[in-house]
């Protein structure tokens, strides 16, 4: 079941999701939480792909995000008005503002999705895996971002409403979520 705005308002007030910093009162709709543009956007190194003219080829079965990205990803830097800019045809990824969680026993999870004005530009905000799952701890949610439009994109960190978080009802109390990659990330790198 998924949680309507009133009952988003109760889960917040009753400690089932915690979100830092709060939502403001704007950012809650309907059925969805808005959440904004975090402060660091991330693109693959592009050398990567000039290797000699041969394509880089990764096995996913011995894929390790973390040491992968910690070689291979750079930091897209602020243009001059402090914002990032996200091309077309590139893939990044960056994070959100507000750092989440579902503590054990909220019987709560969620699901990230795009926002519908963007992606009418052609932005798909978070491509895949949009569950977050019950039993995490406080973290940022990394978005997986890619630009199908024609047009640069700018994004303001802190305050461009990038992504929804829609909350739903867990059947039963799953237990804490351990051991597996990132829980409570502080970075899109992991």
């Amino acid at each position: 079941m998924i949680l309507s705005g009133e009952d988003i308002h109760n889960a917040l007030r009753e400690k089932r999701v915690i979100i830092d910093p709060a939502p403001e009162e704007q950012a809650i709709d309907t059925t969805s939480i808005d959440l904004r543009f975090g402060e660091s956007l991330w693109v693959w190194n592009p050398s990567l792909i000039e290797q000699g003219g041969d394509a880089l080829h990764i096995n996913l079965n011995e894929y390790q995000h973390r040491e992968f990205s910690e070689k291979h990803l750079v930091e897209v830097p602020k243009n001059a008005a402090g914002n990032y800019q996200i091309d077309p045809g590139k893939i990044y990824l960056g994070s959100t503002h507000e750092q989440v969680q579902f503590p054990a026993g909220s019987r709560l999870a969620g699901r990230v999705e795009g926002k519908s004005r963007f992606a009418r530009l052609g932005l798909v905000v978070h491509m895949t895996a949009p569950n977050i799952h019950c039993g995490t701890g406080l973290g940022i949610i990394t978005l997986e971002i890619f630009n199908h439009g024609p047009f640069t994109l700018e994004v303001e960190p802190g305050k461009t409403r990038i992504c929804q978080l829609t909350l739903e009802e867990v059947s039963r109390d799953p237990g804490e979520r351990t051991g597996r990659d990132f829980i409570q990330q502080k970075s899109p790198k992991g």
